[in-house]
């Protein structure tokens, strides 16, 4: 159970990717339409469970192909025994016992590969009127072949497109990292994470990703009645990650944090140079103000719309390296005006008192 799960969740994170990258192509909208979620009468539905478990198992495959490591180098589903035995006549290969992913491999590639070829295929869809392969497992294995269509010469990008993911995947979690993230949050600990190093792409994907999985958290206890402990979320060069001043679509996980988390039990700090490029739906819900020093006139545009930073547009364009360290414009909740703070360099020394 917990490894299917993983399955579907780490199935979301390559979809976000692909939706992020544009790619319209025609196999790749088919591959992001299917659905990897176990059917609710899996356990009472021989033929659906022997579909859904050859599905995972073609999806698995896909994977391995693009790059990602197995836990363990061994799957096993159902397949058909005249389809071993076609797949490699002189030594037939049987999903039904455990064999390697490069033997599974070979087993999904021959049979689409021969899809329009083998009278077995044929046969079944006259007999059970219905394909053999269903249409999420030819999405998968258009993926895992490269191959649009049985027979075909033509060569698709296919396991490729997901390829510059296989850096982030790791196979030694025993659960998935957004979960392993949120127990530690519940027990009052700090969690670091580290996105410099990853594509700009990757880094959104996955910041989203963890805060969704929080704030979903963090609603569903909410709504059954169940405390929640206070999390707070801190963003460094916030631009890079939150929507942009156009984006309309306030359905997106940060505007929803700023909005809705002060009821959760969620905060969130962020930090950034180009206030005027951030959703105006955030900057509203921002409460607590710290402006050091801003050179360009679209961003003090941007700051004087809120309280009174229209009076202090001067000072924030000016800055003496000498005179200006540390020196802040601040608004706090409690506080009804914006006043000028000088912040003090943090001192080892000081670090039980002020």
């Amino acid at each position: 159970m917990k490894r299917s799960r993983n399955v579907k969740e780490g199935f979301s994170l390559i979809k976000k990717f692909l939706e992020e990258s544009g790619d319209n192509s025609d196999y790749v909208r088919s591959f992001l339409s299917i659905d990897l979620t176990k059917p609710d009468d899996y356990d009472e539905n021989h033929s659906i469970k022997t579909r859904y478990d050859r599905k995972i198992a073609a999806y698995k495959c896909m994977l391995y192909k693009a790059g990602f490591k197995p836990y363990k180098n061994k799957i096993k589903f159902p397949g058909k025994e005249k389809i071993n035995e076609l797949v490699k006549p002189n030594s037939p290969i049987n999903p039904y016992k455990e064999i390697s992913y490069e033997e599974a491999c070979i087993w999904f590639e021959e049979a689409w590969k021969n899809y329009n070829k083998w009278e077995f295929f044929s046969n079944y869809k006259k007999k059970e009127g219905k394909e053999y392969f269903d249409e999420d497992i030819q999405s998968i294995l258009r993926m895992l072949t490269k191959i649009n269509k049985p027979g075909s010469n033509n060569s698709i990008s296919g396991f490729l497109k997901i390829r510059p993911m296989a850096k982030y995947h790791t196979n030694t979690l025993k659960e998935s990292f957004e979960l392993e993230i949120l127990k530690n949050l519940r027990k009052g600990k700090i969690v670091i994470i580290d996105l410099s190093q990853g594509d700009e792409e990757i880094q959104k994907v996955y910041s989203e990703r963890i805060c969704e999985y929080i704030f979903n958290d963090s609603m569903k206890r909410f709504t059954e009645l169940k405390p929640n402990n206070f999390i707070q979320f801190y963003f460094e060069e916030a631009h890079n990650l939150f929507p942009k001043k156009e984006d309309k679509d306030l359905t997106q996980i940060y505007n929803r944090i700023a909005k809705e988390g002060a009821k959760l039990n969620l905060g969130m700090i962020y930090a950034t140079q180009e206030v005027s490029s951030i959703s105006s739906n955030i900057l509203k819900n921002t409460q607590n103000w710290f402006i050091a020093h801003l050179n360009n006139e679209d961003e003090l545009k941007e700051i004087k719309k809120f309280y009174d930073f229209e009076d202090f547009l001067n000072s924030l364009k000016k800055f003496s390296v000498d005179t200006d360290k540390g020196f802040v414009r601040m608004k706090l909740l409690s506080n009804p005006f914006v006043i000028p703070v000088q912040i003090d360099k943090f001192k080892k020394e000081n670090q039980n008192g002020l």
